[in-house]
């Protein structure tokens, strides 16, 4: 390995924080992370004294909550009135894709590698409002992108929406350069960063983007259920609330009729919310920032670089996702010659314990290397596989 890339270490007490590690091989957390037990233990500690006391509660919770929309802010290089708290990163895609006001006929560029959260609200509005959707193939090379995008616009084009790190072969598109094109042709953009928070540092101001989606229960060792969204505070207004309620009015009054959301990510949260899981991803972003985030990035980096050189040294697999780390991501995605990958992967979990993700578009195998994770699971693996190669 490169001297001047990071190392592969990882502490003994950071995987004693992980009980499933003992038996089982999780390469997984690209579909659902793991919380880690200190984190898990102040989560279900905030959670139970809301639950039980309700508003007799000490009000933890709710501090520890708008605590971790600060720290999401900072993480993603935001303001904090420009972070709205979601369920997933499905919700933060809902809100744009549903708060643009439509018309027939226009048209929106997406990738030909989307997950379902991008796919079916997209099909929906194509079913729903008439809306074109026109998908181009992926890279993580500028030229190649803006080429790619500059050949599908027209005069109907309003947004360019697309996963930072696709979760089919786990490319890094260039985020940068796709939403600088985009302000250029006046469009807006959407990037789906659930495979990016967490994985390296990501800085919303930098890209350009208008708008970023993303979720805690992967990278960000969070509860399920907990997500953010982002959105420049100059484009906020241009998106309508699809739901409204108590806490999402600036202004209400019905004596005269006003109803003026809130200038910022707050006009997208409304009613009674689950405070306490918000809580839960500042507990995981606390574990997280105790071991550093720089070493965090740098691990799975490193271990990302440690399993594609594992991979290419065997003929038959074929990686399908980009070498540099720079191109891609925690996720890397191969293809076992000659094996139907669902009967691979049932062979992994049932016989070694190891849970991987299957892509059926290309028929592959796809491993998360989280900061957990080290190069005895990679090595495991590749036992595996090279006994079923027999």
């Amino acid at each position: 390995m490169d001297e001047n890339k990071p190392k592969l270490s990882v502490d003994i007490k950071i995987r004693d924080a992980f009980p499933i590690l003992k038996t089982t091989t999780y390469l997984n957390v690209g579909t659902y992370g793991l919380m880690p037990e200190p984190a898990l233990a102040e989560f279900q500690l905030i959670q139970a004294e809301f639950e039980r006391s309700g508003v007799a509660s000490n009000g933890s919770f709710g501090r520890k909550a708008e605590d971790t929309r600060k720290r999401v802010a900072a993480l993603i290089g935001a303001d904090v009135d420009e972070i709205a708290f979601t369920r997933n990163a499905t919700d933060g895609i809902n809100l744009v894709l549903a708060g643009i006001e439509w018309m027939p006929g226009d048209e929106i560029i997406t990738t030909d590698e989307e997950h379902e959260a991008m796919n079916h609200p997209l099909l929906y509005l194509h079913r729903t409002k008439g809306i074109q959707v026109k998908r181009v193939g992926v890279s993580p090379h500028s030229d190649v992108m803006v080429e790619r995008l500059q050949k599908v616009l027209t005069n109907k084009t309003r947004l360019v929406t697309m996963s930072f790190i696709t979760c089919e072969t786990g490319t890094r598109l260039p985020a940068q350069a796709i939403s600088l094109w985009a302000s250029e042709v006046k469009l807006l953009t959407l990037f789906d960063g659930a495979q990016a928070s967490g994985v390296f540092p990501v800085n919303a101001k930098s890209i350009g983007c208008d708008f970023y989606a993303s979720n805690g229960h992967k990278w960000l060792c969070g509860p399920k259920g907990t997500g953010f969204f982002y959105g420049k505070r100059e484009k906020l207004e241009a998106l309508i609330p699809a739901h409204v309620g108590a806490g999402s009015l600036e202004q209400a009054d019905i004596t005269n009729g006003t109803a003026e959301p809130f200038h910022s990510g707050q006009r997208f949260e409304f009613g009674t919310r689950a405070w306490s899981l918000y809580a839960g991803l500042g507990f995981g972003l606390d574990w997280l920032e105790g071991i550093g985030w720089t070493n965090v990035y740098n691990h799975i980096e490193a271990l990302s670089d440690y399993l594609k050189d594992c991979i290419q040294l065997r003929s038959y697999l074929k990686l399908i996702t980009p070498h540099p780390f720079i191109d891609s991501s925690g996720l890397t995605c191969f293809i076992f010659e000659g094996q139907n990958a669902n009967d691979v992967s049932q062979v992994l979990r049932e016989k070694w314990h190891i849970y991987v993700r299957v892509i059926p578009h290309y028929n592959a195998i796809r491993i998360s290397t989280a900061h957990f994770n080290n190069k005895e699971d990679i090595d495991r693996l590749f036992e595996a596989l090279d006994q079923m190669k027999g």
